[in-house]
């Protein structure tokens, strides 16, 4: 597979799975032989993304940046969305929300079979108001030395 084919079939992922909530295209990018914690095959990829939907029934992910290296696929891309459904089991808060979410994909021929994913967990938990944001909004300057 060419590079303009496998940043097309990780976009069609995207739009289908992520933004359309058509989780049996999953299929089409997860081998049967892809491992997580949710279980293995597609499903497994499919469960974290459908908790997502519950908890932000509007989430949109827009892809930022896409790098194919052979049979690794970086993806850089911002979450949105409003939390409706409660995150994490927590009650909903009403909060707009965004995320941003960097995912390292390797492929054998062309299915995905691993992948780490890194997101901004802190930054979401800050916006949801799980936790206080530990940086001031505004910084002052010390005061004078008397």
């Amino acid at each position: 597979m060419d590079v303009a084919e496998r940043e097309t079939q990780v976009r069609s992922f995207v739009e289908e799975v992520w933004n359309g909530r058509n989780y049996e295209a999953a299929a089409d990018l997860y081998s049967e032989n892809y491992v997580n914690p949710f279980g293995t095959g597609p499903s497994a990829r499919v469960e974290p993304i459908r908790r997502y939907h519950h908890a932000f029934p509007d989430l949109h992910l827009d892809v930022e940046e896409l790098i194919v290296a052979g049979d690794t696929v970086v993806l850089k891309g911002i979450l949105r969305g409003t939390d409706t459904g409660g995150h994490l089991g927590r009650p909903p808060t009403g909060r707009a929300v965004e995320d941003w979410v960097v995912d390292i994909m390797h492929f054998e021929a062309d299915k995905v079979i691993s992948e780490w994913i890194g997101a901004d967990n802190l930054g979401l938990f800050i916006q949801l108001g799980v936790l206080d944001d530990p940086w001031p909004t505004q910084v002052q300057a010390p005061a004078a030395s008397r």
